[in-house]
């Protein structure tokens, strides 16, 4: 596998300010497409907990309730350095009024749905993040850094909450992976995932490479086969994450994700520029789709193609920030970040995009 420093193509300025991710600092909440039911086979819960991860909280509510884990549903893993607000499924049945609401763990009930809900099931998730020892002009950079994030997009990454400070899971996810152990339980699902991840990360570092040669007029070995026409097309994206010839990515058709071949440059380019088509990168596993031609050729530098422990997936290479809003606090030297991410994007990497490094180095 490949080493990789990321590389950071929206936001230039070299910025000034303090961030360390905590409940007080760091609130996200689940953005939900839920069709409320006044009767269904399952109870849906808003709950909002502080310090306290997703699997700590599904195993301490499973406990409490005397039911297993697996009968709780849940859209998405959050932070737990954080205050979080999520929704959960519960099966009809449960009487969740035996759990008493705490300082850490709050329910409340707020319908029926016939389906439990599954990791996926949501629009995006909502952030406020708090940066600190910020004066009125690194404010005002922050702003303007922002400002073109918010026009450019920015390099979907993981973030460290997927591998842990240490970086750890991933060596045990690969040796999970490669000794032929599976994924008999949620632990050992998270380390084989970080092990996808980090491959996908790494993949997506060698993208953004090549598209700032392509801003250059650098002709990598990699884009050799791409004509003078083809490479001026490209380099003229006005974005900074290039298409290249059999990238894989998608539109939505009625609600779900058509996924297609770059196979007209031209065409998709402004498919892209418009929001329209998102490129994509594989997360390897089984049952999954890679892209073609030279998108293709340099994907499979990165797959670990006897990697059968999870199914394999397709993630968004860019992505972009919505409805976002900052607010200065002169007398506390703070600047509070408001925005919306689509589901499976990290707020740190936003944070680490204004940085130009990792939190974590």
């Amino acid at each position: 596998m490949h080493n990789y420093k990321r590389v950071y193509l929206s936001n230039q300025e070299s910025l000034q300010f303090s961030f360390t991710q905590s409940p007080q600092t760091f609130y996200v909440e689940e953005l939900s497409r839920f069709s409320l039911q006044k009767k269904g086979t399952f109870r849906l819960l808003k709950v909002k907990k502080v310090g306290i991860s997703t699997m700590e909280m599904v195993e301490y509510l499973a406990e409490v309730l005397k039911i297993r884990p697996q009968e709780i549903g849940y859209a998405g893993l959050k932070d737990k350095h954080a205050t979080t607000v999520q929704y959960i499924t519960l099966p009809k049945y449960v009487n969740f009024k035996k759990f008493k609401n705490t300082q850490r763990v709050t329910l409340e009930e707020l319908g029926f749905l016939h389906d439990p809900i599954k990791v996926g099931n949501l629009s995006g998730n909502r952030f406020k993040i708090v940066l600190s020892s910020v004066n009125k002009e690194q404010n005002e950079q922050i702003d303007r850094a922002m400002q073109k994030i918010v026009t450019k997009g920015f390099a979907n990454y993981f973030g460290y909450q997927r591998f842990g400070i240490l970086n750890d899971s991933i060596e045990k996810g690969k040796k999970i992976a490669h000794f032929g152990k599976g994924s008999k339980n949620q632990k050992s699902r998270i380390l084989l995932a970080a092990y996808q991840a980090k491959a996908f990360n790494t993949w997506l570092t060698k993208r953004l490479e090549l598209s700032q040669s392509i801003e250059k007029g650098i002709k990598d070995n990699s884009l050799l086969k791409l004509s003078p026409t083809l490479y001026k097309l490209i380099s003229e994206t006005k974005l900074p994450y290039k298409l290249l010839p059999g990238d894989l990515g998608y539109t939505m058709k009625k609600g779900h994700k058509k996924f297609e071949n770059v196979n007209d440059i031209k065409k998709y380019i402004e498919l892209f520029e418009k929001r329209i088509f998102h490129p994509t990168g594989v997360l390897f596993g089984s049952d999954v789709r890679f892209a073609s031609s030279i998108a293709g050729e340099i994907e499979r530098e990165f797959i670990d193609y006897s990697f059968k422990a999870l199914r394999g997936a397709r993630r968004d290479a860019w992505v972009f920030l919505r409805n976002y809003s900052s607010i200065y606090n002169e007398t506390k030297q703070q600047t509070t970040l408001s925005f919306d991410l689509p589901p499976g994007s990290y707020a740190t990497v936003v944070i680490e995009e204004l940085l130009n490094r990792e939190l974590f180095e």
